[in-house]
């Protein structure tokens, strides 16, 4: 009896040993060898920290990577252009909260579920899925699909000069009224000969929404209300146009409805503007020594309370998986996102300044022993955790609500009436919803 009852544990602990041998066993990367994949990528700090890498990638799988790179703008239009058109697209970046909607209901997303949990596919307890941040990976789900994998978590920072804070005693804004109190200081003042801006944003109509929804929000208003009718008209949304088309106008750089994030962010690095409110993942840009001139000097904050809390909003950049790509693209592009996103990856692009979607590349000893921005990541991690992630109209056509918000947000810069104007785009901003 006693024999067998040894044979049993000895068997079950065999069998124990051998499912875990396989559990850790490695996935064979060159299954898809020879097979080519394309993939369209915004000009992102991802983009520039992964790219080079890709030739590591394809001597490990045995796979052609074809990776076409565009400006943010070019790049959507880009992607909608070829995947209406049935073009040969097999991964690309979304960002879900903006185009998952849509994507999903013209086929355009592949689900990502069933890659995951096949051991033939994913190294499952190496890439380790629970890694990523819960918020934004449920962001990148849609009727219970994944459809991408975060490569960064975004919430938008107050960026200031640091030195120039320190050298006339300015505190760091708290509250949107001493927001502005400090972009009036700053503006025009001469410092080491050059005219200062008191703060740079985005003001280029659409473009610019997805900084002023921390406004819009901490001022208390909405995109809609409960029954999900436009609340753009309403009277704190209203104070939140005013307050930021003020401070565009009166203390921001000049022609502000033409910018978008790469001329605020090139104002600021060029050391002529004392504040920035913009996305955590320009840090990267900020402390180029090759591109800023505002390396070291630069300090970081969440974003000024106004009279509803703070409220950023958190979104991310997920890699996705073309759902008109065969079948055999669709796993090898799943092998290049699940190559991407790993552990080493996601550490490394945070390593150069890009806040990674993973927990542990934030608490790696590698990070956290040359994290020189020790402010960054303390106020993105807060952002991330009090952040709410409606940063985008919630519904099927985004791109044209954000351009009829876009419009209110450059008739308030332009100092026209925003209470009419914010009316007028409500009206409208339902009867597209209605369609």
């Amino acid at each position: 009896m006693k024999k067998r009852i040894f044979l049993l544990i000895l068997l079950i602990s065999i069998l124990l040993m051998f499912t875990t041998m396989i559990a850790l066993a490695d996935i064979n990367w060159r299954q898809f060898e020879g097979v080519e994949i394309r993939l369209l990528m915004n000009k992102h700090p991802f983009t520039t920290f992964i790219e080079p890498k890709i030739p590591e990638f394809e001597e490990k799988t045995g796979i052609k990577v074809i990776m076409e790179v565009f400006p943010e703008d070019q790049f959507r239009d880009k992607r909608l252009i070829e995947l209406n058109a049935g073009g040969k697209v097999d991964g690309y970046m979304i960002m879900p909260g903006q185009a998952k909607l849509h994507y999903w209901k013209a086929g355009w997303l592949a689900p990502l579920e069933g890659y995951m949990t096949d051991p033939d596919l994913t190294n499952i307890q190496e890439w380790d899925l629970g890694d990523f941040f819960a918020g934004p990976m449920k962001g990148a789900r849609i009727e219970g699909h994944q459809i991408g994998v975060v490569i960064n978590a975004e919430a938008s920072l107050l960026s200031y000069r640091k030195d120039l804070f320190k050298q006339f005693n300015i505190k760091v804004p708290e509250t949107m009224a001493e927001l502005e109190e400090t972009a009036k200081f700053f503006h025009k003042k001469i410092v080491d000969g050059k005219e200062m801006i008191g703060i740079t944003l985005r003001g280029k109509d659409a473009a610019a929404t997805s900084q002023f929804v921390d406004f819009l929000y901490s001022f208390g208003g909405s995109w809609t209300d409960e029954k999900g009718n436009a609340n753009i008209a309403s009277p704190e949304s209203v104070e939140a146009f005013k307050f930021y088309g003020k401070l565009l106008r009166e203390y921001g750089p000049k022609g502000p409805t033409m910018y978008h994030w790469a001329e605020s962010t090139s104002t600021f690095m060029d050391g002529t503007a004392a504040m920035i409110f913009d996305a955590n993942v320009f840090k990267s840009l900020y402390e180029n020594p090759q591109e800023s001139k505002v390396v070291g000097k630069v300090g970081y904050a969440t974003i000024p309370a106004g009279s509803a809390g703070k409220l950023p909003h958190v979104s991310n950049w997920s890699l996705a998986v073309s759902g008109t790509a065969t079948p055999e693209c669709q796993k090898a592009t799943w092998l290049f996102v699940q190559w991407a996103t790993n552990k080493e990856n996601e550490l490394g692009a945070l390593l150069s300044g890009v806040p990674a979607g993973r927990e542990s590349a934030w608490t790696d000893p590698k990070f956290v022993s040359t994290d020189n921005t020790p402010d960054w990541t303390a106020s993105s991690l807060k952002s991330f955790a009090i952040g709410q992630p409606q940063w985008n109209p919630p519904v099927l056509n985004v791109s044209e609500i954000r351009d009829i918000v876009g419009k209110v947000i450059v008739d308030s810069i332009e100092g026209k009436d925003v209470a009419d104007s914010a009316k007028k785009a409500a009206e409208l901003m339902n009867k597209t919803m209605e369609q």
